[in-house]
């Protein structure tokens, strides 16, 4: 049960952070239905990423989770939320998507989403890091 209330949590606050990059960039495509798509894609990918780095990460030492925490899932998580902007500017270019600061700010900030709704997970409220088991 822990587990799907972390899952939920992490489709909720994604389906909220899409929806307003969609009212930032696109607000006649700010839509719930549209918002929720965006939000399942983006909790999709971050399972996938978390997946990965589960595989690649293997057994970690709980002297280094925190230090391996923050250096795994940052990079993994500026790629997620860039894919996420590059598939919601559908109106853009690719390289106007990414040349727009706007559209950093609004990454940045999923990034702290994305670290924010860890909390939910079942280490997280435990008060430990959730390394190579996260749905980044």
């Amino acid at each position: 049960m822990p587990e799907l209330v972390y899952a939920v949590t992490k489709f909720v606050a994604y389906s909220l952070w899409c929806w307003l990059g969609l009212r930032m960039f696109a607000p006649a495509y700010a839509l719930l239905k549209r918002s929720l798509k965006y939000g399942a894609l983006r909790w999709l990918i971050g399972l996938g990423f978390g997946i990965a780095a589960g595989i690649a990460l293997g057994s970690v030492s709980p002297e280094s989770v925190t230090r391996l925490y923050f250096s795994v899932y940052t990079p993994l998580r500026v790629a997620e939320w860039l894919i996420m902007a590059i598939v919601m500017s559908r109106e853009r270019s690719v390289a106007s998507a990414i040349a727009n600061p706007l559209v950093w700010l609004w990454i940045v900030g999923g990034i702290a989403v994305s670290f924010a709704s860890d909390l939910a997970s079942p280490e997280g409220m435990a008060g430990r890091f959730c390394v190579g088991r996260c749905l980044c």
